[in-house]
């Protein structure tokens, strides 16, 4: 796998020197085994193995940090100053924990109006910038905005509105907050997207609606409502979206959202611009997202199913699958970087996972049975993938070139890495072995736009001998027909 050039090789070689202080100063963790198989796919999405991009450090219970026992929690979040809020939701209150995991508050009485107000069934919680928080109060069926002070400054109930389904009952499992102050919910129950919010709290509208699925159920089910009478079709069961699950905002400003069941196993990550419309296509424009191999108990299908997930600053995202108990990161293209977790009784493992955040660089996860928090760590090639994901993500290709060799040659299987190198080699304009790694890495794409530069530089490279040939072919043409009517005009005039 070396890569050949000598300005190539100075480049990444000085490159090399001033990254080595950063990776060294990059949190590791390498004395740990992984109680779980980390894997990545192939073109054939055949799982392959791979080392653990993240090991498990520490797990956290209600009663180390200091809370009492936790019971049933449910949400997790992590403010910008890293300390970590816990929807402890079968003990009616919010957990405050600093970055020492200590107890720090509990947010279990409020006042409201100069009057105490209680938490009934707080299933997700948001914390701003300046840190306010909001509450997902779901058996109350509010949206509560709570001051530092724990003052109640917003109580956002159920809308009465034309765009609201009649019967329908508010019941608010999760809830974040854009830059602008837009509040996005999740109510149990509701398929027309989430529920949009102003500042104020007025509903605004429904944002980005999952489409309904087109299988061949539906298929059939729209072929007989086009014989049938308009009673006969109301009275036939409506087909409706498919209901998120979880939401988070990224530092981009986007809506993020997971679905937990997705017939058609895609788009079950989303990226939500202003518009509603998902931006994240993942590779090749899959929008596949979780595990590509599936496994069936009793009959029934055992596909992924994201509960939660997290973005962080740099546009990593991690998503929570509850099925098999597994953690799949993405960089900020959708572009699959790491697996880890799975279910069971040991460190690392979960029983019923519910939430995930990003803190400090590390992971950390919710665990609803077992009621506790599991810290993991980036190992040292989860460091490396992570650094070389970052630099490649801001164009600074050789860089990360140097970083993806060390990659490729750990894990054999990690495509990206080939794509990487790949990159920095056609940017040096040394096509031919860019090309060989494009295959590798199996981007059809890279390779067919490399194959293209070829075909350019080769045409440039040959220009003066083409041209040379072409105009000597004009010429020599041109004069032999002059030569040729010099000879037919002597002999007419001979003739005469």
């Amino acid at each position: 796998m070396e890569i050949r050039g000598g300005a190539m090789k100075i480049k990444m070689v000085l490159a090399a020197a001033l990254l080595l202080p950063i990776l060294a100063a990059a949190p590791l963790t390498v004395k740990a085994e992984a109680p779980y198989q980390s894997y990545v796919y192939d073109e054939w999405d055949k799982s392959k193995a791979a080392p653990a991009s993240y090991l498990p450090e520490r797990t956290y219970s209600g009663i180390q940090a200091g809370a009492g026992a936790f019971s049933e929690p449910q949400d997790l979040f992590v403010d910008k100053s890293n300390a970590i809020y816990v929807a402890d939701t079968g003990n009616k209150r919010i957990v405050k924990l600093n970055d020492r995991f200590e107890t720090v508050d509990i947010i279990d009485k409020l006042e409201w109006n100069g009057k105490e107000t209680t938490l009934a069934a707080p299933t997700g919680l948001f914390v701003a910038n300046e840190g306010t928080m909001f509450i997902a109060d779901k058996d109350n069926g509010r949206i509560l905005r709570v001051g530092a002070d724990k003052k109640v400054q917003l109580v956002i109930e159920k809308p009465s509105d034309p765009l609201i389904p009649e019967g329908f009952q508010f019941k608010p499992t999760k809830v974040a907050v854009d830059h602008a102050g837009r509040i996005y919910v999740l109510s149990e129950g509701q398929f027309y997207g989430l529920m949009q919010f102003n500042s104020e709290g007025k509903f605004t509208g429904y944002f980005g609606s999952n489409r309904v699925e087109v299988t061949p159920a539906v298929v059939l089910e729209t072929f007989w409502k086009n014989l049938l009478s308009k009673e006969q079709r109301s009275a036939m069961m409506k087909l409706l979206p498919i209901e998120y699950s979880n939401l988070d905002i990224g530092y981009d400003n986007f809506v993020y959202t997971t679905t937990i069941i997705s017939k058609n196993s895609r788009e079950e990550i989303k990226k939500l611009n202003p518009l509603g419309n998902n931006v994240l296509m993942g590779k090749q424009g899959a929008a596949d997202f979780g595990d590509k191999e599936f496994s069936f108990k009793q009959g029934v299908k055992q596909d992924t199913s994201f509960v939660d997930l997290s973005v962080d600053a740099d546009g990593f995202i991690a998503g929570l699958d509850r099925t098999r108990g597994r953690v799949f990161e993405y960089d900020s293209e959708g572009n699959p970087i790491a697996v880890f977790g799975s279910l069971g009784n040991q460190k690392g493992t979960f029983l019923q996972p519910s939430a995930v955040a990003y803190w400090k660089g590390e992971v950390l996860v919710l665990d609803t049975a077992k009621r506790n928090l599991t810290r993991f760590a980036l190992s040292e090639y989860g460091a490396l993938v992570r650094k070389a994901t970052v630099l490649y993500n801001q164009g600074l290709y050789e860089e990360a070139a140097v970083i993806w060799q060390s990659v490729a040659k750990r894990n054999a299987n990690n495509r990206i890495a080939y794509v990487g190198i790949a990159k920095a080699l056609e940017k040096e304009g040394i096509y031919g072995e860019a090309l060989s790694y494009y295959r590798q890495g199996t981007d059809r794409s890279g390779y067919s736009d490399t194959f293209g530069q070829i075909r350019m530089q080769t045409v440039r490279d040959n220009l003066p001998v083409i041209m040379t040939i072409f105009i000597c072919a004009v010429v020599g043409y041109y004069g032999f027909k002059a030569v040729k009517a010099a000879r037919y005009k002597r002999r007419r005039e001979v003739n005469r």
